[in-house]
């Protein structure tokens, strides 16, 4: 099976210093080689990057980084769509926030194969928030509802091709 390795260095959604050197900590610990061991083809394909930040603002102020997260999550969806033709895209973050982003590329892919798309979401928090519910601010703890397709992203967040169930 082809493996395809995706960075995205984000720290913006947690709103903690350190979360961009995930991908790098765990590239400089072998992943590749461990999984070339177990049989797999791997591919490296770099880190993703954010475009130009969008202008937007959310009647929520406490919103921490919101023209950031928006940013990183249009790239990152649109490297995990890419990521996702004919491999299996391994993402390395950052924050969590990169969900948003990773579940909606590989959404639209699904959809387009006309295949189902299964999540298995293991974390301490359901990361359930939208931009108006969060209390804390950080965007971390709102990529799931995005993903569900939760109202209130639009306009926010790049418009998803395909909710997840």
């Amino acid at each position: 099976m082809l493996c395809r390795i995706v960075g995205a260095p984000v720290q913006d959604g947690a709103g903690r210093m350190g979360c961009d050197m995930g991908p790098s900590a765990l590239r400089a610990a072998g992943l590749a080689h461990a999984l070339t061991e177990l049989g797999h083809e791997v591919e490296d394909a770099g880190a993703v990057a954010p475009g130009p930040l969008p202008p937007v603002v959310h009647e929520n102020r406490g919103l921490n980084a919101l023209p950031q997260v928006s940013a990183w999550t249009e790239a990152i969806a649109k490297a995990a769509y890419a990521a996702s033709r004919q491999a299996m895209p391994i993402f390395l973050g950052g924050d969590h926030s990169i969900s948003a982003g990773t579940l909606s590329g590989v959404a639209r892919r699904a959809k387009e194969l006309g295949r189902p798309l299964f999540v298995l979401w293991l974390d301490a928090h359901p990361d359930f928030h939208t931009l108006d519910t969060t209390v804390s601010g950080n965007l971390h703890g709102v990529p799931l509802a995005y993903a569900c397709g939760q109202k209130g992203f639009h306009g926010y967040f790049p418009d998803l091709p395909a909710a997840i169930d």
